[in-house]
């Protein structure tokens, strides 16, 4: 359904991963619909509750390392695999799961950050902790304390509420979405600012605009030109299918 485009940008969220056994952020079950994991998610709390702030984001983490690819994120970097230059595809997720890259995809722009890497604020150093080992035919369930350096506790590399996205995410979203002629978003309601406007800055390129989504929400037909609703792991291949 969407062969012959030459500059591709998608938005992805929380919706691609739901099947992989991950929580969504704002649907009926969202994380942040409770109250006290919202406020966790703050730049003030970690400020104030350092310690709560980044346990919280570390078990977050560790669901991450138990969960697989999905179907979809599948489809899509099968899809980008299979592009012929000069066509060009650019994935601006939402999502801090790293599954895209762990799918295969390689043009991916994570725009709130990654929970697969943690930041120490006092030198600025990012890394990417291992995942814990367990013996051969054993899972382990215990994973250790968000890592020390120089001497505090490190941060996730996300983005909380209240902080800026990372310049580095933004200028490459804004020379992506600058020459598209087919944004897709996924997953997303994309009602949520900064990303909400993605759409808009597609269609001043006269591009075209899908959106699939569990849900349609009412003014999306006045934004994107096609509207489908359904699960990210039946709509993502049919409408990336690399035969078409």
């Amino acid at each position: 359904m969407l062969a012959g485009y030459q500059r591709i940008v998608l938005l992805t969220g929380a919706g691609l991963s739901h099947s992989a056994g991950l929580p969504t952020y704002r649907g009926p079950d969202g994380l942040w619909n409770d109250p006290k994991l919202a406020r966790m998610n703050d730049v003030e709390a970690l400020s104030h509750h350092r310690e709560d702030v980044c346990s919280m984001f570390w078990k977050f983490r560790s669901a991450i390392g138990k969960a697989l690819p999905t179907v979809a994120h599948r489809a899509l970097a099968a899809f980008e695999r299979a592009l012929k230059p000069p066509a060009t595809m650019t994935i601006i997720t939402q999502n801090v799961d790293g599954l895209h890259q762990r799918a295969g995809s390689v043009n991916v722009c994570e725009y709130h950050g990654t929970l697969t890497r943690w930041r120490c604020e006092v030198c600025q150093v990012e890394l990417e902790p291992p995942w814990p080992a367990a013996p051969p035919g054993e899972s382990n369930d215990v994973d250790p304390s968000p890592p020390d350096h120089c001497g505090e506790v490190m941060r996730p590399s996300v983005v909380l509420f209240g902080e800026m996205i990372p310049t580095a995410a933004e200028r490459t979203a804004k020379y992506a979405l600058r020459d598209c002629d087919l944004f897709v978003a996924i997953g997303t309601s994309d009602t949520v600012a900064p990303a909400s406007s993605f759409v808009r800055w597609a269609q001043l390129n006269n591009a075209r605009r899908v959106l699939l989504n569990l849900e349609i929400f009412d003014e999306a037909h006045d934004q994107f030109t096609d509207c489908v609703a359904g699960p990210a792991d039946e709509l993502v291949p049919r409408w990336f299918a690399t035969e078409c």
